[in-house]
């Protein structure tokens, strides 16, 4: 076979070492200030990221929360939870200072409505720090990284509704 599917672990290796090179290239592109920076062309893209990943974090009913399509992956609650820690290490990169620990804890372990409020918070701290953010184009691609993550775990979240015969919300 010409490719192999990578395992988990090299893709989680693949991926913090991106994030861990992300953070020592933000710490001086980003403003403390808590006013409108260079990002505010982003406003209405962030609002739409936060609205419609708390509508697909909702969508699928409490007693489902535990599923997973096939045992070698994360169950929908756990792959909220990995959306939530990572906004929040997003965030934690994006403000710079020392380097932020990758921790996430047990994945499985916050009810949905813990979820829902979770993400409430880290969506307002994130869209507060790029928004107040001074333009650097790395920052930039690590913003973009941030928005991709994101729609790629909030993608399995929607197969995981279809999966169960539920409509997901309408993407837009």
């Amino acid at each position: 076979m010409l490719f192999t599917k990578p395992t988990p672990m090299k893709l989680f290796k693949a991926n913090l070492f991106f994030i861990i090179l992300l953070s020592l290239c933000a710490n001086p592109f980003v403003s403390s200030a808590q006013e409108k920076g260079d990002y505010e062309w982003l406003r209405q893209r962030l609002e739409t990221t936060r609205d419609y990943t708390l509508e697909v974090i909702d969508a699928m009913p409490d007693k489902d929360y535990d599923f997973k399509p096939t045992d070698d992956i994360r169950t929908y609650k756990a792959q909220a939870y990995h959306i939530i820690y990572s906004i929040d290490y997003f965030n934690r990169v994006f403000k710079g200072g020392s380097q932020p620990v990758w921790s996430p804890g047990d994945e499985n372990s916050k009810s949905k409505k813990e979820l829902i409020q979770w993400a409430k918070e880290q969506f307002e701290a994130i869209n507060t720090t790029i928004l107040s953010a001074t333009h650097n184009d790395q920052l930039t691609v690590g913003i973009i990284s941030y928005l991709d993550h994101n729609s790629h775990h909030r993608g399995q979240m929607v197969i995981y509704l279809r999966e169960k015969g539920i409509t997901p919300p309408m993407y837009r």
